[in-house]
């Protein structure tokens, strides 16, 4: 950081630089604009400031993982991936039944020109698909394997909801401290306008100084209704994510390294069920043969009279034309899924490599931040206790001033940045709160 030269400046060049240095209070380039709010956990290294009242305690206290179930529970998707399973699920009812389909009923009645008294007919069948060999277990494969796939993905939606809720609580966070430090500005700011007008009771400077402290509390003032109105904005996004839930949260801890990634579980489910779909395909190369029992009832003037029992039998032949493209569209869908698991193996490494980086260079970040907002602090005291003196004035005081808001701001900034780095590593990582 270079020194800073204290120069006492005129009346007019203050007049000529005052318009430029009030824009810089409200809309610096440097400054980045208000993210969003911030844990009370996170840490503070600067000198004490005056005590301002604090915001009021939102209504929710619940975890992060509370949160997430709310969450899930008025997520449209999650709710559709539960319905699915139950949809799938319900698929092992033919598993269990003992025929390989619904059961036929037929009956036929039949009578010769002659008329109704001299020659009738009563047929009556009843029939049912049968088992092929190895089918039955092929599809309860099918079954075992489609549930587990939409578990997979409903476990992949809460990890995607678990992000979500994860940026919008470091953004309230942000917002949060961006209001506390639009506070702390405002009361810095009148503080130092009492110093002005006791000095300008005194005599001591001229009137333009005092309309510099009023325009920079002004401005103080201004910055304070912009961030509360972030911070609102932030929290009403968040409630929407948890159907009213307030981001009243404690910084995540790190994540295991041993935990399983919800998408790879989900991307090899999904092989698995594919693979089952290739030996159900196998094990039906025909249609499912009947068995029907079949009584038939003649009176009248026919060669036959007298009730009759049979059994019939009705087998389907295997054609290529009805094999080969169900083999096809399995072993399309195998490499498919093959393809995505190699694929999202290489994005999850990536992702967590990345995020790691990102940790790394955060956390890096935060503390020069914090060291830079110390030496800040310290210049600002130094600045306050010589306009008291009369020793500076108070163009160079607010320089200063500008100085240390640019080096809170900084550090606020970096450190939710370091907190939401964390969350992305355990996002990364598949990490799901409460899991």
């Amino acid at each position: 950081m270079r020194p800073i030269v204290l120069l006492r400046a005129s009346a007019l060049m203050v007049l000529m630089l005052v318009p430029g240095w009030a824009q810089a209070q409200t809309a610096s380039p440097r400054t980045a604009p208000p993210l969003r709010a911030y844990p009370e956990a996170l840490p503070r290294t600067a000198a004490p400031r005056a005590a301002l009242p604090s915001p009021p305690p939102s209504r929710g206290g619940a975890s992060l993982a509370q949160h997430l179930e709310q969450a899930m529970a008025l997520d449209a998707a999650a709710r559709g991936l539960a319905a699915q399973r139950n949809a799938v699920a319900a698929r092992s009812a033919t598993v269990r039944s003992p025929i390989a389909g619904s059961p036929a009923v037929s009956g036929a009645w039949r009578t010769d020109t002659r008329g109704p008294r001299e020659a009738m007919q009563f047929d009556a069948e009843v029939g049912a698909p049968l088992w092929l060999p190895g089918q039955r277990s092929a599809l309860s494969g099918t079954v075992t394997t489609g549930v587990a796939e939409v578990d997979g993905q409903f476990t992949q939606r809460r990890l995607e909801l678990a992000g979500q809720l994860r940026e919008a609580w470091w953004t309230a966070s942000l917002a949060a401290r961006e209001q506390r430090l639009a506070r702390e500005r405002l009361a810095t700011a009148r503080d130092i306008a009492r110093d002005v007008n006791r000095r300008a009771t005194l005599g001591d400077i001229p009137l333009s100084d005092g309309l510099l402290a009023e325009n920079e509390t002004l401005a103080a003032e201004l910055a304070v209704s912009q961030a509360e109105a972030d911070l609102a904005a932030a929290r009403a996004s968040y409630r929407v994510l948890t159907g009213g839930a307030e981001p009243d949260l404690t910084p995540e801890p790190p994540a295991p390294r041993n935990a399983r990634h919800p998408v790879l579980e989900a991307a090899q489910a999904s092989l698995a069920a594919a693979e089952a779909q290739a030996r159900l395909v196998a094990a039906t190369q025909r249609d499912n043969p009947e068995l029907g029992i079949f009584g038939q009832s003649q009176t009248g003037n026919v060669t036959e009279q007298g009730v009759s029992f049979g059994l019939r039998l009705r087998v389907p032949l295997a054609t290529e034309a009805r094999n080969a493209p169900r083999r096809a569209a399995a072993e399309s869908d195998i490499t498919r899924a093959t393809a995505v698991l190699a694929q999202q193996r290489r994005l999850v490494d990536a992702g967590v490599f990345a995020a790691e980086a990102a940790l790394r260079a955060a956390e890096d970040a935060a503390r020069l931040a914090r060291q830079r907002l110390s030496v800040a602090d310290q210049q600002l005291d130094v600045a306050r206790r010589a306009f008291r003196q009369g020793e500076t004035g108070i163009f160079d005081l607010y320089r200063v001033r500008q100085l240390q808001l640019e080096a809170a701001g900084a550090e606020a900034r970096t450190a939710v940045q370091s907190g939401r780095a964390r969350s992305r590593l355990n996002q990364a990582l598949g990490a799901i709160p409460g899991a």
